[in-house]
């Protein structure tokens, strides 16, 4: 009897570690333009919104963490020829206390939304992709994941 509540213990540790281990900060959230697609009319400036949902019990840095340590999220767009995005506006941090720290941390949770405009020339044309890379920390309350970079795409078509 002794053995098989061991074996048990055992087994139960293993499937933990390795679920543990399955976790990553890109698995923990999800990334979406607000609309499916973007119609950026040549010359005027047009809104974008990148929607990251956090799941629960996890958050991820700020753009501005608290401690050095930690790796602030961060969101860069490729280069488009004919196309100029405004710098990133990143959501408001809350401020947070964890056990894994001496101080609060400022971090997203839940739902964080970044936003920035998009302006076309009159070079650009058809239907685009703006490409571009989110970097993020995802931690729960006990310990950090791995930094991540995730691709992020957001659809546009070129009205003129």
């Amino acid at each position: 009897m002794k053995i098989r509540i061991l074996s048990l213990l055992f087994v139960l540790i293993v499937g933990l570690s390795a679920t543990a281990a399955a976790q990553t900060s890109a698995s923990v959230i999800k990334i979406r333009p607000e609309q499916s697609s973007y119609k950026v009319k040549v010359g005027a400036a047009t809104p974008l919104v990148l929607i990251v949902e956090i799941d629960d019990g996890y958050h991820i840095n700020s753009n501005r963490p608290a401690d050095k340590n930690l790796i602030a999220t961060a969101l860069k767009f490729d280069k488009l020829t004919g196309l100029t995005v405004s710098p990133v506006v990143y959501p408001k941090a809350k401020m947070q206390k964890f056990e894994f720290s001496p101080k609060p941390l400022s971090v997203y949770e839940g739902r964080a939304t970044f936003k920035m405009t998009a302006r076309a020339l009159p070079s650009l044309d058809g239907n685009q992709t703006l490409k571009g890379k989110l970097t993020v920390q995802a931690c729960n309350n006990q310990v950090c994941l791995r930094p991540q970079t995730v691709d992020v795409a957001i659809p546009i078509e070129v009205v003129h």
